[in-house]
């Protein structure tokens, strides 16, 4: 999928069109060269990059990894919205370079922070830390509420607050633990392009340790000019040059973010991670490939067939609690509560615990990461058959646990003779005798 920013407009004017099956431009001495000549002449180069890595990639995989990481852990800390009478700016409390520890002046525990949030008319401002040391009491691990905050730093409101005095108090509810996903440097194959996305962090929800997510990767456009970026212009003389600006740039940008777990607004957006109740429940490969992968998963299907590295493991429960002939049958989910599938939890449903694992079918590798719970629908409905026929096929033999009526040929309980004489007929004997006569001789001719 090709870049979504059109730029056949002006003052660019790149009608660069694949039908056209331009491969190259000639240039030619006399004639002026034309802006959109140097454009089209890019596109041309990126149509071909595009196409080799279409074969090779699906879009939106990974090539270099950035590895993600999902945390349940990740700790910050609620602060007043004012200290002193001003308002509390958290901005200063971040340095990406060197770390500021804040101290809590009553608790003693100290903390780096690692990022900030400013506060909103309906939430607190937050500061984003890793505990380093315990309390006063070697006991205590968390921020008090409403205690001081003391900063290694000199931080600035509206007043300067000097290093290692108090210059903010953590609000009534301070300690909190939440959910944050991470990404390392790394390159994805996005729209034709092997773009870069730098090392990042996204708090997914920073109050709840089982949030629910999709994670991944917001992709942005956008078109870059000297205007907005003095790098752009001349720099003939070794300095930018603000009377030349020079030309625009295409910029394309990976965000880390997260969408509801029920969103489907993808047009921009590539799923990485996706979690539930605080866990990984899927986990996109390292690199997907294209043509490139249906041709090794033919292969491997072809010699192997369909087989699993590490088996699946299944386990039946009730949906909802239920007793039946006095035996009660615990259940996954209360009663109306919302099951992993998004039904409603009832007496009609069962509960199929599908364990992690890993398979191939059909030659590509199918891996879960975590258990997951399907709703299974109980047999609820029935029908009433009034003198049906049921065929069915045996093999070679029928195993038979009783049968009557057959000659004895073995010893009898009362009997004195242990094996009875057979008699055979020329003429029908309607008799017993003769009936078991006959059914033992047509075992006989059976064997």
């Amino acid at each position: 999928m090709a870049q979504k920013t059109d730029l056949n407009v002006a003052p660019y004017y790149d009608d660069f069109d694949t039908t056209d099956n331009f491969h190259r431009v000639l240039f030619r001495p006399g004639f002026a060269v034309q802006a959109r000549e140097l454009t089209q002449l890019q596109s041309i180069l990126q149509n071909q990059i595009e196409r080799h890595g279409q074969n090779v990639f699906k879009d939106g995989t990974v090539i270099i990894p950035g590895q993600v990481s999902i945390s349940d852990a990740y700790t910050s800390i609620q602060l007043a919205s004012t200290f002193g009478g001003e308002d509390v700016v958290v901005a200063q409390y971040l340095n990406t370079t060197t770390p500021v520890t804040i101290t809590g002046a009553t608790s003693g525990v100290k903390a780096r922070v690692i990022g900030v949030e400013a506060g909103t008319s309906t939430t607190q401002p937050r500061l984003y830390i890793q505990y380093t040391e315990a309390g006063t009491d070697n006991e205590t691990t968390t921020f008090s509420n409403s205690e001081n905050i003391i900063a290694d730093a000199s931080v600035t409101h509206t007043t300067t607050y000097a290093t290692n005095v108090a210059s903010a108090t953590t609000h009534t509810t301070a300690a909190q633990t939440g959910t944050s996903a991470k990404i390392e440097n790394g390159i994805y194959y996005v729209r034709g392009q092997f773009v870069r996305v730098a090392e990042q962090t996204h708090v997914i929800d920073a109050t709840s340790d089982v949030a629910n997510a999709r994670v991944g990767l917001t992709i942005t456009e956008t078109l870059v000019t000297p205007e907005s970026d003095s790098s752009l212009t001349d720099n003939a003389t070794g300095s930018p040059n603000y009377a030349a600006k020079g030309a625009h740039r295409l910029k394309i940008e990976l965000t880390l973010t997260s969408l509801a777990e029920s969103s489907v607004a993808d047009s921009s957006f590539i799923e990485i991670v996706r979690v539930r109740n605080g866990n990984v429940d899927y986990n996109a490969r390292f690199t997907d490939y294209s043509i490139l992968g249906d041709t090794l998963a033919r292969r491997t299907f072809d010699e192997s067939g369909d087989y699993t590295t590490r088996p699946f493991q299944f386990d039946m429960r009730e949906s909802v609690t239920n007793t039946l002939r006095n035996k009660t049958f615990t259940g996954v989910y209360s009663s109306g509560a919302t099951t992993d599938d998004g039904n409603t939890a009832s007496d009609s449903l069962l509960a199929l615990s599908v364990t992690s694992g890993k398979a191939y079918v059909k030659g590509y590798e199918i891996e879960k990461v975590a258990n997951s719970i399907i709703d299974v629908n109980k047999a609820r409905d029935f029908a009433t058959v009034n003198a049906g026929v049921t065929t069915f096929e045996v093999g070679n033999f029928t195993k038979i646990t009783n049968l009557y009526s057959t000659p004895d040929i073995g010893a009898v309980s009362g009997e004195t003779t242990a094996y009875n004489t057979l008699g055979l007929f020329d003429k029908e004997t309607v008799t017993i005798t003769l009936v078991k006569s006959i059914i033992f001789f047509i075992e006989i001719l059976a064997e």
